[in-house]
């Protein structure tokens, strides 16, 4: 970034992105009130703004009127070099465009239940089948059919063995000489010994209830369906503004209502994908154990493909032909287990995404949503982190919170603020709509200009540039799927939601974030490296090289992995075989993702456990990992004196899914620093504690190391106080204020 722009970012055109925020349209809308509220953004050095159709709105969404307001920010925009993009739902979550899509219930989430049922023995018990694919009337069903009709609901186990019974033999004979035989009807069970039945059905929710909300994100048709009801709208209307005043469309909070989400496509994917009938299987959902767990790591490997490929890659595609970038953000980030319930992977959704986003709900600091986010946009490639932020976080939000909050997502990785929200009303109860507005409503608004050039610079110093972590470390999540079993009784919108109720997969959930969490706390980065990134790496010269964004790491770290895909196995086999440095922690994967594949992933894990660089941990320890890493992969700086680390308030949630997360509660205290590669090498510090911190730093420099203030623009010369030339490192003394973060930028390619 060029010295002058840091010290004056605020009329350059391609930092306008640095800060966008949700403008909730809420009330009944003004030709001359939208004018004034572009002019306030614009003084403020806010370019760039999402019109967000919101509750409290008095109009039609997306008529003639509406599409005319909207004509207004476009023709400002264009009048003033700024730009803008689309939200595209009404309220959240989006794709079902303000019910146009889900009023049609072919569109809606369809979802499965299991019932079970306790038949102690000797006991007549009786359900009545039905079948979960839609049956096509050949003229051979009829109702005086002699043959008996294929049970695929229902299952029947011992009691005591859990031994599966023939269903069939439960049927009655079609002999029995009454006039109309309804045998297809007919299921009746009794037995010397107890019985457990399930039934499985497959349910729709009522549009007039919650299925007004519940898209059916696994059905591509139902997806085609919203982007022709909202993206084409806005396209049709304003085809000249796309790809240079409007420039993406950001979409909402996307997430299954339900625990087992369902389609029409389902079964018959699922059999072509995996060679058997998952019909034949439905109880292993819900049932403990190896067998039945493979079954669900099939189910949810199917269902996040199908979410990403039928509704995000839809989206994304249809975005990059029209010129815009497509920018999306989840719901259940925090933790694998949120992340398993609501998008059954959420990282792999990253892959079909533009410019990804994330969520943070309240003022507290410290949790893991950011670094899943950032470590997937890192893997995939993508630039320019999204964080959707300041919902829920009061009214008595002060400006100095708003400042610590920003350079903590910054240091997670996040590039662009979207503000929720800019309220275009606070009247009666709109004002109690996730606050506070942090437009002119807001008491810290008069210092809005200023945390926009904060914004700005950061965004000019990190868009181009890389996190330097040098350490990849995998999510273990098809292990999860082993064990997790879902509770239908959830659907979302609990605080206190589910409980994780296998003890294993609670285990695999918390010790993540303990894990994950326990590095960070002591400023040693990191990438999440899930599963599905291996056909983007390859190994070369004892490295892990990311073939579309040439970014290499040393380390990869495979922690609680009981099930791993093969093709991640001969990466890693390839890796060690060049010296790569590999930690295995707690377990040895014995089960691929495929059954065939076992007895090779097997053989491949034996070779590499014997490879001297391999380290086995027996347990998940970040005091082990932090030890091993710098053996293996030395800091590039290290605080020599002063507060050199950063304790978190919260090492991870409790055992059950809460859904929203809010984070007012967390908090972190310390002294943070993180890499970025770029224009220039620099080092982001930011001081958590309350008071200024003094503290010195050994770090390698190439030049006179400078100090860059992202709040104020200032760039002094940093005061190197010891200079060690063998070993080619200096000793930098600096101030870091409370409340925001500033560069040390040791490297700069060219000079002004």
């Amino acid at each position: 970034m060029k010295k002058e722009v840091f010290r004056n970012p605020e009329n350059v055109a391609e930092l306008g992105e640095a800060q966008a925020p949700f403008w909730f349209w809420n009330d009944r809308l003004e030709e001359g009130e939208i004018g004034s509220q572009l002019e306030l953004m614009t003084e403020k050095g806010i370019t760039c703004a999402a019109p967000h159709a919101r509750g409290g709105f008095e109009g039609g969404y997306l008529d003639e009127e509406w599409m005319a307001h909207i004509r207004q920010v476009v023709d400002y925009k264009r009048a003033h070099g700024e730009t803008m993009w689309f939200y595209d739902e009404f309220n959240w979550p989006s794709g079902g465009a303000n019910g146009e899509v889900t009023k049609e219930e072919n569109y809606r989430e369809k979802y499965l239940t299991l019932n079970r049922f306790y038949v102690p023995a000797n006991t007549r018990f009786r359900l009545r089948p039905e079948s979960l694919r839609k049956m096509k009337n050949d003229g051979t069903d009829l109702i005086t059919s002699v043959k008996k009709v294929r049970i695929d609901n229902l299952f029947a186990y011992d009691a005591l063995t859990m031994e599966p019974l023939d269903i069939e033999s439960f049927q009655p004979d079609d002999n029995s000489g009454y006039l109309f035989n309804l045998s297809e009807y007919d299921f009746e069970i009794c037995r010397d010994r107890a019985t457990i039945v399930f039934e499985a059905k497959i349910g729709t929710e009522l549009f007039g209830k919650e299925g007004y909300y519940d898209p059916d994100y696994l059905n591509e048709e139902a997806t085609k369906r919203f982007v022709d009801v909202t993206y084409e709208a806005y396209y049709r209307e304003f085809p000249d503004a796309f790809g240079k005043v409007i420039t993406a469309a950001f979409d909402d909070e996307t997430r299954f209502c339900h625990a087992f989400p369902w389609t029409d496509t389902l079964l018959d994917r699922f059999e072509k994908q995996y060679g058997y009938c998952l019909e034949e299987r439905l109880p292993d959902l819900i049932l403990p154990g190896v067998e039945a767990g493979r079954t669900r790591c099939d189910y949810f490997n199917l269902i996040a493909d199908l979410f990403r490929d039928n509704y995000h890659g839809v989206i994304r595609k249809w975005c990059e032909e029209h010129g815009i970038d497509y920018c999306p953000h989840l719901l259940g980030e925090e933790t694998m287990a949120g992340q398993v319930r609501y998008a059954g992977e959420l990282l792999r959704q990253y892959r079909e995404m533009t410019r990804p986003g994330v969520d943070h709900l309240g003022k507290g600091i410290g949790s893991l949503n950011a670094r899943f986010a950032s470590s997937a946009a890192e893997v995939y490639g993508k630039k320019g982190l999204i964080c959707e932020v300041f919902a829920g976080t009061g009214w008595d939000l002060t400006y100095e919170e708003y400042l610590r909050m920003i350079s903590w997502l910054y240091s997670q990785g996040v590039k662009t603020i979207t503000n929720h929200g800019f309220f275009y009303s606070i009247r009666d109860f709109r004002s109690n709509d996730w606050p506070p507005s942090q437009f002119f409503q807001w008491k810290g608004w008069e210092h809005m200009k200023e945390a926009n050039g904060m914004c700005r610079r950061f965004y000019g110093m990190t868009k181009d540039a890389d996190m330097d972590t040098d350490v990849l470390i995998y999510h273990p999540v098809e292990t999860f799927w082993l064990h997790y079993v879902a509770d239908m009784n959830f659907t979302h919108g609990y605080h206190l939601g589910p409980f994780i109720q296998d003890e294993r997969a609670a285990f695999l959930d918390r010790e993540e974030q303990v894990l994950l969490g326990g590095l960070q706390e002591k400023n040693r980065n990191f990438t999440v490296f899930p599963a599905d990134a291996y056909d983007l790496f390859e190994a070369k010269d004892g490295r892990l090289v990311n073939k579309e964004t040439g970014q290499s790491y040393g380390a990869f770290v495979l922690p609680m992995c009981e099930v791993l895909p093969l093709e991640v196995a001969e990466l890693l086999q390839e890796f060690v075989s060049q010296g790569g440095s590999l930690a295995v922690m707690e377990t040895v994967p014995s089960y691929s993702m495929k059954r065939d594949d076992d007895a090779r992933l097997q053989e491949i894990m034996e070779t590499v456990m014997k490879a001297s660089v391999t380290s086995f941990y027996e347990g998940v320890s970040p005091e082990w990992l932090l030890a091993w890493l710098q053996e293996v992969s030395p800091q590039p700086l290290r605080i020599v004196k002063g507060v050199g680390d950063c304790k978190k308030s919260f090492s991870h949630y409790p055992e059950w899914i809460i859904d929203p997360y809010i984070h007012t509660g967390e908090d972190m205290c310390g002294v943070t620093w993180t890499k970025f590669q770029g224009e220039e090498t620099s080092y982001y510090f930011v001081n958590y504690t309350d008071e200024v911190q003094e503290i010195e730093a050994e770090v390698v420099s190439g030049m006179k190391p400078e100090i860059w203030d992202p709040l104020t623009g200032e760039i002094t010369p940093a005061e190197v106080v010891d200079v060690n030339t063998r070993e080619g490192w200096l000793r930098v003394r600096m101030s870091l204020p409370k409340s925001y973060g500033i560069f040390l930028v040791t490297d700069r390619k060219s000079e002004e």
